[in-house]
């Protein structure tokens, strides 16, 4: 070690005292009294009395030697007519007589230890605890260096708020950098005993959590909930830049990424047991809001979904699947519901096949494309198409939604008892009723009419379509 303690040879026993003090402390008591020092060897007990001294043991911790009055343990008398004093040990000596390293010094060493010694951080008589560190404990020790750790934010991790420097940092020295008593995620770990367990049992582990916790969490202090770096869209998304593009370009975003905890309302930031860290399976992760309806900011309003999926006899595929995410993206979209690609947003709208290309993705074209057909779909008068007459129109085709719900139904296809029509969202009954070859609709937009694919239903070849329809 370079640093070593100045030698008090020369020195007269005030002046020796004195140089063990730190700067700024009251002169001893006998010189206050101007006690003359003695002029022959005195025993241990006489050196602190209350005439000389006296201040010397007034700490709430002592120094080991100083509670037995051993103070030629660290003193050595060189006159005792002039009552000087030299250390008894030199530099580092003096103190590491009694005080070894263990472990040893590692490769980063502490700069005040480094620099000035053990009297930079230690008072060399007594101290407010076991430790003898000047002021009353790590927190006032470390801050007189480090002021600039805590700032000014308004959440402090545990140890930092109580002071306890040493849970995470080495006094003296370390194999790690920053004086740190362990390597990355092992020194969390030592606390977080949960996350711990998280990360060795569950099937999917967050790739910063495998590393350093310090990609995403600040260690002293912070402004942002569970201590993080910075807000939880910032912090995600300087990671995924595809999901940030999506949050900050596209005109629909969800809901759940707008809220105070963002992307932790559905993603586990450590470990989880579901593909793409989501806390729970698809489905039951989306009934955490959609357990109620919810008003769209630009109007409308969400169904409550959960209820509507628990009470349909009828599921949609991808519901009955649970997968959510196969009509919807989970950030946000160009579309209209997050839908994850174009279906038309009301009721009515001029056919073409590009509107429905969200339906498309898992129907067959032909279903509204072909205009007769025996095969493609059980809706036909005979061989005529009713999918194709309803959506072919060049003002008022009717979307997929106006007759089926695209979540769940009580009735076979999805079909719906009712559907929402106008701006007061008056429920527009279905009327649909099934039979053996087919079935009839008595829809309040078209009087009463039935369809067979076996022995269809004449009708009059002039019949207007936009009346009959």
């Amino acid at each position: 070690m370079s640093w070593v303690l100045a030698s008090f040879a020369g020195f007269s026993g005030v002046a020796a005292l004195l140089a063990l003090l730190p700067q700024g402390c009251p002169a001893p008591v006998f010189q206050q009294r101007q006690v003359q020092p003695p002029t022959t060897v005195i025993p241990r007990e006489g050196c602190v009395t209350s005439e000389c001294h006296q201040e010397v043991k007034d700490h709430a911790e002592l120094h080991g030697p100083l509670k037995v009055n051993a103070c030629d343990s660290c003193h050595r008398l060189t006159g005792a007519e002039q009552h000087t004093f030299e250390r008894a040990r030199e530099g580092d000596q003096l103190c590491l007589l009694c005080h070894e390293f263990s472990p040893a010094l590692g490769d980063f060493v502490h700069e005040p230890l480094e620099t000035e010694g053990c009297l930079a951080c230690h008072e060399p008589h007594g101290g407010t605890g076991p430790m003898l560190l000047r002021g009353r404990g790590y927190s006032d020790l470390c801050s007189s260096c480090h002021e600039d750790v805590m700032g000014t934010n308004r959440l402090l991790h545990g140890p930092a708020s109580a002071g306890a420097c040493g849970a995470c940092h080495e006094a003296h020295s370390s194999e790690n950098r920053m004086l740190l008593v362990d390597e990355g995620q092992a020194l969390c770990l030592r606390c977080h005993v949960a996350i711990d367990l998280e990360l060795e049992t569950m099937h999917v582990v967050h790739a910063p959590a495998k590393g350093d916790c310090r990609i995403c969490h600040d260690p002293h202090a912070t402004d942002h909930p569970a201590l993080l770096a910075e807000d939880p869209v910032s912090l995600c998304t300087g990671c995924h830049a595809g999901i940030a593009q999506q949050v900050d370009l596209l005109p629909n975003q969800h809901g759940a990424l707008l809220t105070e905890r963002s992307c932790l309302n559905c993603h586990d930031p450590h470990a989880g047991d579901h593909p793409r860290l989501l806390k729970k399976d698809t489905l039951e992760l989306c009934f955490e809001c959609h357990d109620e309806p919810i008003e769209r900011k630009l109007g409308g309003r969400v169904a409550n979904i959960k209820e509507l999926l628990e009470g349909g006899q009828s599921l949609h595929g991808s519901t009955a699947e649970r997968n959510c995410t196969a009509c919807h993206r989970i950030h946000g979209s160009e579309f209209a519901r997050l839908l994850q690609s174009e279906y038309p947003a009301g009721l009515y709208a001029p056919f073409q096949s590009s509107a429905y290309s969200m339906c498309f993705s898992c129907h067959d074209r032909n279903l509204v494309l072909a205009q007769r057909t025996a095969t493609v779909t059980g809706f036909r008068n005979g061989a005529t198409n009713l999918h194709y007459v309803h959506v072919h129109r060049d003002e008022k085709g009717l979307s997929c939604g106006v007759c089926h719900d695209s979540h769940a139904a009580d009735r076979n296809h999805h079909i719906r008892a009712e559907v929402p029509f106008g701006k007061g969202g008056w429920m527009l009954p279905i009327n649909w009723e099934p039979s053996a070859d087919g079935g009839s609709c008595t829809a309040a937009c078209h009087a009463a009419y039935a369809y067979d694919r076996v022995d269809p239903v004449a009708y009059p070849e002039d019949s207007d379509d936009d009346e009959n329809e």
